[in-house]
């Protein structure tokens, strides 16, 4: 039975050692502070991961793919602004936040992904499929 407990906690242990999860932080002036901080661009994401048919197919096939996992950790800071389902409440700080990024970098369509300094000043809003790993990762390398 020791032994038993010994192995699971040695494998949780591993397992939170070798995670690729990426840190997505949800506030835009902590996002540019550790930015400037680490002196790296900021990605920004705005998603509707529980609704949204294209959000849903770029964060499976992009956002928890380890190669993007792996290049965000090393290069960018990412800023996360992600639509609930069920209906949005207009005076929501996410919904705000949503009308602020949308309005402030053009962005008109879901899932959108856009690139920015470490003050914010937009750098480029990536096109194409957001679904296709070699897309983004094509266009991020080449900021």
């Amino acid at each position: 039975m020791r032994i038993l407990i010994c192995t699971i906690l040695l494998l949780f242990v591993i397992q939170i050692g070798f995670s690729q999860e990426i840190q997505m932080i949800t506030d835009w002036e902590e996002a540019k502070e550790l930015a400037e901080k680490e002196n790296k661009p900021i990605l920004i994401i705005l998603t509707g991961s529980e609704w949204c048919a294209p959000c849903k197919k770029m964060d499976k096939k992009v956002i928890a793919n380890p190669e993007f996992q792996q290049y965000a950790k090393e290069h960018l800071i990412v800023f996360l602004i992600d639509l609930p389902g069920g209906g949005l409440i207009m005076n929501s700080k996410v919904y705000q936040d949503y009308e602020k990024f949308i309005n402030k970098y053009q962005a008109n369509a879901l899932p959108s992904l856009i690139l920015t300094k470490n003050d914010g000043t937009k750098i480029k809003t990536l096109k194409g499929k957001m679904h296709r790993l070699e897309n983004v990762m094509k266009q991020l390398k080449s900021e």
